[in-house]
């Protein structure tokens, strides 16, 4: 029997288990959002503790690991819809290191985690900026043992039925960036592998022809990636964490080969855009954007396919179970009304709307788009580096209401 039906898609928190540090804090630094031009007025969860306690309380481990740079230990306890409650740790780190006049802000996350599915996950994730922005580094390492339904390709039907399947999924993703000369690009190369093993296909063990056995033209237990890429990344965001202004640009072309490892030879093509416009108002007002296309050229294994809530930190498709919708080729919109509702910073909320577009066969039509929506809740975790805790309800097309949690802005 499958072990649970999907993962889960975003790091849930118990911002209520948040005390790590009683003690001196010290002389707070410069907020890392340009709408506080007073720190002091800005309030966070720590200031909150704070009046609890009546001590000063931090939410870093430690203050600085270098100059501007925190790390933030939180316990992982929770509930999701397609994974069932969990408990695990994981430990973020943001802030800069170098200069914040000249260099972008970093954040990174590592996280383990165990259900009451049997599910593990290990993972961790980078963005850093070295100093002067000189180079630019992005990672997605993982290991998963877990389990999510397929549905096919093409989009979301609600009658569709599910495939459970078990997988184990080793990822190693990195890219380095070089800046080029003193403008806001970067150009650079990565290397990214996938090994999807153990793979199993429940209800084609049972002699079902399931979407798995027919893309695949059989069952096949390992799949493997192994490839290299071209890149290029534009970001003017005055905060990677939290932006209020500017845009974001990565796009990589990869170049699946035999010869390093890959099951087979094939392209893939990822293009992720996202753009931030600071609305007039004396309360913060924004409206983030973002759009990413994610093609296949070639026979690419079924696990691989582009699919929603797959990219980096698993956050696009919010009103859909991770991977609920797969294909060949996918096209993702989302727009997001982001709003603080207190003068001090400490309380926010948003609205979003998304839009799914994927085709139902390789080099096919697509078919018409899948939306999402939902409304979401922000909780001020970290004045100084403009981070929030976030909960979030959202539907799909099955008009099911599901509710993700979540530390830092889904994009």
């Amino acid at each position: 029997m499958s072990r649970s039906r999907g993962f889960k898609r975003v790091l849930p928190i118990a911002a209520a288990m948040t005390l790590l540090t009683l003690g001196p804090r010290g002389a707070e630094a410069a907020d890392a959002s340009p709408d506080s031009a007073n720190v002091a007025a800005q309030r966070d969860i720590a200031d909150v503790l704070r009046g609890w306690f009546r001590r000063p309380v931090r939410t870093d481990l430690e203050k600085e690991l270098k100059p501007g740079l925190s790390l933030t230990l939180l316990p992982s306890v929770g509930y999701n819809p397609s994974y069932g409650a969990f408990v695990g740790a994981s430990i973020s780190l943001g802030g800069w290191f170098g200069d914040p006049a000249t260099t972008n802000l970093s954040a990174g996350s590592f996280g383990a985690s165990y259900s009451t599915t049997e599910q593990i996950s290990v993972q961790f994730k980078s963005d850093f900026y070295l100093p002067n922005n000189s180079y630019a580094l992005k990672g997605d390492w993982r290991y998963l043992d877990t389990s999510q339904p397929t549905f096919g390709l093409g989009s979301a039907d609600p009658a569709q039925a599910a495939y459970p399947m078990d997988f184990t999924l080793y990822r190693l993703y990195q890219t380095v960036y070089k800046r080029v000369k003193n403008s806001s690009m970067f150009v650079g190369l990565g290397y990214h592998f996938d090994r999807y093993d153990e793979i199993k296909d429940e209800r084609a063990d049972l002699g079902e022809a399931t979407p798995f056995s027919l893309y695949s033209a059989g069952t096949p237990s390992r799949t493997q990636s192994s490839a290299i890429s071209g890149n290029i990344l534009v970001d003017t965001r005055d905060n990677a964490i939290n932006a209020s202004q500017g845009l974001y640009w990565n796009a990589s072309l990869r170049f699946d080969m035999l010869g390093i490892g890959s099951d087979e030879d094939r392209q893939t093509l990822w293009s992720d855009f996202r753009t931030y416009f600071r609305l007039p108002g004396k309360t913060r007002h924004v409206l983030a954007i973002w759009n990413y296309y994610w093609f296949t050229f070639g026979h690419a294994p079924y696990l691989d396919l582009p699919a929603i809530g797959w990219d980096t930190y698993g956050r696009s498709g919010r009103g859909f179970l991770q991977g609920r919708i797969r294909s060949t080729d996918l096209v993702y919109f989302e727009s997001e009304y982001r709003r603080t509702l207190t003068r001090d910073g400490l309380w926010g909320a948003v609205g979003f709307v998304n839009l799914t577009a994927s085709s139902n066969s390789a080099g096919g039509a697509f078919d018409a788009p899948d939306p999402g929506y939902g409304i979401g809740l922000r909780l001020k975790f970290n004045k100084r580096t403009n981070t929030n805790a976030s909960v979030d309800a959202s539907r799909g097309q099955d008009n099911t209401t599901r509710f993700f949690f979540g530390l830092q802005e889904v994009f």
